[in-house]
């Protein structure tokens, strides 16, 4: 961290505050709705994924946004709707102010996600950027780590608590944003702004970008939400006491390989082989399917989740090292935009799940997705030629 400049430092601690105030609400959000709203567990699913959907489609325009003013005022701005959200969503008790709440808290976290992104290819050489974004992703594992457990132990005193501590912890961020000079964050000036349907008509028609964009897709389902398909296929195998433990060692095992070996794995990710990379993060993440699928023990759950990690380990910085490559100057923001719709594959991971565990043997979902973690990685590799092309 002292090695990086003055944006860079406050960047990451920022980074680490925001994941640990939505972290603190993450396992309460569903109850909470649930109570509140007077909803079963499927509606609040339903709701949940309408407000990741149009986030993630409002993230498009977000990204168009943060390349045409100051990023440094954008982020302060997602932070502070963050910090409203949280407060809001504890006084909504209508279903469409909720809806309303939670879209402009998960637009906010994507809005900063890909601001974030910018300001790190902004200020940093091409060098360091894949170790730094190995070192940001690293502090976030941290917080998704050590923020639920806070919000667990929170809510036993008081339940709407969490959700004000993760606003204080929102909006207290700002000041650390404030504290950065205006110019450390250069806004691009290539030339005329061009207009939000010209800049969608240009990613339209990046072939290379569509079909990364596609294979990330497909390998979000995946990787994206891992947790929801585990605890779905846990609960139909175990009783629920044994699934329950089975997933709180998954979890500790995921947040310690990543926090001891993210980094260190960051530093060794060039873009010459890019697509290589690519191609060994897909083989663990397949390796590591299989390795659930067949799954008797707790020991053999863990090293199956230890090589599906290493798989999340290289194919999270890959991605930004791809389209960090790939982006225009001054469409970096629009760019990161496009690449996250891939989240979509978040939200589509449990409903497709959910329907495999359903309709067949339990073991068949891993294989499933293992197919589509395949194809995925295929369309990524494909698209890799373009960056080793770039580099000759």
């Amino acid at each position: 961290m002292a090695t990086y400049s003055l944006v860079i430092r406050r960047l990451m601690i920022v980074s680490l505050t925001i994941v640990v105030s939505r972290a603190i609400t993450s396992p309460l959000l569903t109850l909470f709705l649930s109570n509140k709203l007077g909803l079963n567990q499927q509606d609040v699913g339903l709701l949940l994924g309408i407000a990741v959907f149009i986030a993630t489609l409002l993230a498009l325009y977000g990204g168009y946004i943060i390349d045409r003013l100051e990023k440094r005022r954008l982020l302060i701005l997602a932070m502070l709707s963050s910090a409203i959200g949280f407060v809001l969503l504890t006084f909504a008790k209508d279903l469409y102010l909720t809806t309303a709440t939670l879209v402009i808290t998960e637009t906010a976290s994507a809005l900063f996600l890909i601001g974030s992104k910018a300001i790190l290819s902004e200020n940093l050489p091409m060098g360091q950027r894949a170790k730094a974004f190995s070192l940001r992703y690293t502090l976030t594992n941290i917080g998704y780590a050590t923020g639920p457990m806070l919000g667990v132990v929170i809510a036993g005193v008081y339940p709407i608590a969490p959700f004000l501590i993760a606003a204080g912890i929102a909006f207290g961020s700002i000041f650390l944003m404030i504290g950065i000079p205006k110019d450390a964050s250069p806004v691009a000036a290539i030339g005329q702004p061009q207009s939000f349907l010209k800049t969608l008509i240009t990613l339209k028609n990046d072939r290379t970008l569509i079909m990364f964009t596609c294979g990330c897709l497909l390998s979000t389902v995946v990787h994206g939400r891992f947790t929801l398909y585990l605890s779905q296929y846990l609960l139909v195998v175990e009783d629920s006491q044994r699934a329950l433990q089975t997933m709180a060692a998954l979890l500790a095992c995921n947040a310690i390989a990543v926090i001891l070996l993210q980094y260190q794995i960051g530093r060794f990710l060039n873009r010459e082989k890019l697509r290589y990379w690519i191609a060994a993060g897909t083989s663990l993440f397949i390796l590591g399917l299989i390795g659930f699928s067949l799954a008797d023990s707790l020991v053999s759950w863990c090293i199956a989740m230890f090589i599906f990690t290493l798989g999340e380990m290289i194919i999270y910085p890959s991605e930004f090292l791809f389209v960090d490559t790939l982006a225009p100057e001054e469409l970096r923001g629009s760019y990161y935009g496009a690449q996250n719709l891939a989240a979509l594959g978040g939200a589509l991971s449990p409903v497709i799940c959910g329907f495999l565990l359903m309709h067949t043997p339990a073991p068949t979902m891993f294989y499933a997705l293992s197919a589509l973690t395949a194809m995925g990685g295929f369309l990524c590799f494909m698209s890799g030629r373009r960056v080793a092309l770039l580099h000759k």
